[in-house]
């Protein structure tokens, strides 16, 4: 604003309304009024949070030519989004340590937390609500109220009428992942397991703190750990069987994982595992594993027995220089496109013969929509029903071996065995159904089918 006597009078507001700022200027002796002030500040609409006792002090200085603050809006608050904040430890690093030497340190590996019945294991903080605010101009700033969080899904622990507290419904392990909570049921066994203790079965997971000697068995739903040996026992487990230590089965343990296997060394041991299985070492052993057979560190070797993996086989020394006959598979011997070809035909058939029984049931309710519905027709329908369904399930049956079976080629179609260090004459590999007995030593090489041979590349 500009007067008659030549003084000006200029306000700025900042982009976000917060901040009202008052610059004067003059050309004449004529002082500035805090009428004229006042003036310009309803005309640019500043009318919160102004600072009259400090305007007034501008004026009676004359502190002219200069910007000053002279209005301060009030700034919203956000409100707080909703978190979970977790009660036993979440980050447990459960990957054993990878040694100087390249071996694993299996004792290294973090142990999942242990809960107690009716402990309080989460609590939840719910969102909280936005304070707004309000610009120099009196117009209300609204800020963004904070979100809740979904309740945490599971099993294993009970949650409190208002969703904040969550306690554990058994004693067991401890495992937050995303929005899924999960205590399942935990054996902890403090001695050894051996004949005169008896044996071990349980629907979850046990963790061994001592051995488990000969002649005993350990068969259980979830994870098996063991802490200290295993001798010429039974270890069954529905997911991942985990040795600290290692396995002497002196020909007679048998291990049988849904999941991974691993452990310092297996030595005459008897292994099935859907899933990888690591170790620094594997001696005369059999073993046949659904995916990944990883033998680590320097001396991670593989001699005698046989080894089978569908899609690798990598260790740093294989055989020995006294020709211990020793096997190695990758892949599979049968011819996984033909099988699958064979599902194909299956499922295009029975999928002809359930739109067959679809188009029967749909001609027999249209014949029902037309007459009464008599005993014959009833009972025909219900048979056409029952055939259908039965050939539904044949049909799902199959379309699960499809995937299985994709799943399969997919592993097999790379096949391949790594050598870090060494591979001795005498060893035998077989990949994909091609055989092939080494007779020189080699080093640091990549074996893998090539046609209707196997031949190898140089890792370097």
């Amino acid at each position: 604003m500009r007067s008659e006597n030549g003084n000006t009078i200029e306000t700025r507001i900042t982009p976000d309304g917060l901040y009202a700022f008052l610059k004067i200027e003059t050309q004449s002796d004529e002082p500035v009024t805090m009428d004229q002030i006042r003036e310009e500040l309803d005309a640019k609409q500043i009318v919160y949070g102004v600072d009259w006792a400090f305007i007034e002090s501008i004026v009676k200085d004359k502190r002219y030519f200069l910007e000053f603050q002279i209005a301060k809006g009030t700034e919203s608050q956000d409100g707080k989004d909703g978190y979970y904040e977790y009660l036993f430890d979440v980050d447990v690093d459960v990957k054993p340590k990878i040694l100087k030497d390249g071996s694993v340190d299996y004792k290294s590996m973090g142990e999942v937390p242990v809960v107690k019945e009716n402990q309080e294991i989460v609590r939840y903080h719910p969102a909280t609500e936005a304070k707004n605010g309000k610009n120099v101009r009196g117009e209300e700033i609204i800020g963004r109220n904070g979100k809740d969080l979904q309740t945490l899904k599971g099993k294993g622990f009970i949650v409190s009428e208002d969703k904040t507290l969550y306690y554990a419904a058994i004693t067991g392990k401890a495992i937050a992942k995303g929005r899924t909570l999960k205590v399942s049921s935990l054996l902890e066994i403090n001695g050894d397991v051996s004949i005169s203790t008896g044996g071990v079965n349980f629907t979850g997971d046990v963790v061994i703190h001592g051995n488990v000697l000969s002649g005993t068995q350990v068969n259980v739903q979830g994870d098996i750990e063991v802490n200290g040996c295993v001798e010429a026992a039974t270890l069954i487990a529905g997911k991942n069987v985990v040795l600290k230590n290692g396995m002497q089965g002196n020909g007679k343990g048998i291990i049988r994982a849904g999941g991974n296997v691993s452990g310092k060394f297996f030595e005459q041991v008897s292994i099935e595992a859907k899933g990888n299985v690591s170790a620094n070492a594997i001696m005369n052993c059999d073993i046949q594993c659904g995916d990944t057979i990883q033998v680590a560190g320097r001396f991670g070797i593989i001699v005698g027995g046989k080894v089978s993996a569908l899609r690798e086989i990598e260790a740093t020394i294989i055989g020995n220089m006294a020709g211990t006959k020793t096997c190695l598979e990758a892949g599979t011997k049968e011819d996984l496109f033909v099988k699958m070809q064979q599902l194909e035909h299956q499922c295009k058939e029975i999928s002809m013969e359930t739109a067959k029984y679809s188009n029967a049931l749909k001609k027999m309710t249209e014949i029902m929509e037309q007459q009464d519905l008599t005993p014959e027709l009833q009972k025909k329908k219900m048979m056409i029903m029952r055939l259908k369904i039965e050939k539904e399930a044949t049909l799902s049956d199959l379309e699960k071996q499809k995937t299985q079976l994709a799943e399969k080629i997919g592993k097999c179609s790379n096949a391949r065995i790594i050598v870090v260090k060494s591979i001795y004459p005498g060893v035998i590999l077989t990949i994909n159904g091609i055989t092939e007995r080494i007779k020189t030593e080699n080093y640091n090489s990549t074996y893998q089918k090539k046609g209707y041979e196997i031949g190898f590349t140089s890792n370097i």
